[in-house]
C-alpha cells in the first residue's frame, strides 16, 4: 500500500509534537491548577458570606470578618488597601449574586 499523506495533516502532526515535547500541555496543566486554587478560595469566600448574610441579616463588618488579620497585620498600608478593597468588591459580588438568585426564586 502506498504511503499518501496530505502535508497539511503531516504540518498539524508536526505542530503538535513540538508542543508535547517544549512543555506546552505542562505550562497549560499549571494554568488550571492556579486556578482551581483560585476557584477553592473564592469558594471559601463565597460561603463565608453566604454564612454571614443569613446569619446575621444587616452587617456593619462584613470587611473585617472577610480580611485575614494576621495577613492584614504584616501587611504594608498599599497591601492593606488592596486587601479591603478587594474584600469588598467580592462581598458585593456575591450580595449581587445572591440578590438575583432570591428575585429568580421569587419569580
Amino acid at each position: 500500500m502506498a504511503k499518501t499523506t496530505d502535508p497539511g495533516v503531516r504540518e498539524l502532526a508536526r505542530r503538535a509534537k513540538h508542543r508535547i515535547t517544549s512543555g506546552y500541555y505542562a505550562k497549560d496543566a499549571e494554568a488550571q491548577r492556579k486556578a482551581r486554587r483560585r476557584t477553592l478560595t473564592d469558594k471559601v469566600t463565597y460561603d463565608k458570606i453566604v454564612e454571614i448574610v443569613a446569619r446575621d441579616g444587616t452587617v456593619t463588618d462584613v470587611i473585617a470578618r472577610l480580611v485575614d488579620g494576621a495577613a492584614f497585620d504584616r501587611a504594608s498600608e498599599t497591601e492593606r488597601e488592596r486587601l479591603v478593597l478587594g474584600a469588598a468588591a467580592t462581598y458585593r459580588k456575591v450580595k449581587g449574586e445572591l440578590a438575583r438568585q432570591k428575585s429568580a426564586a421569587l419569580n
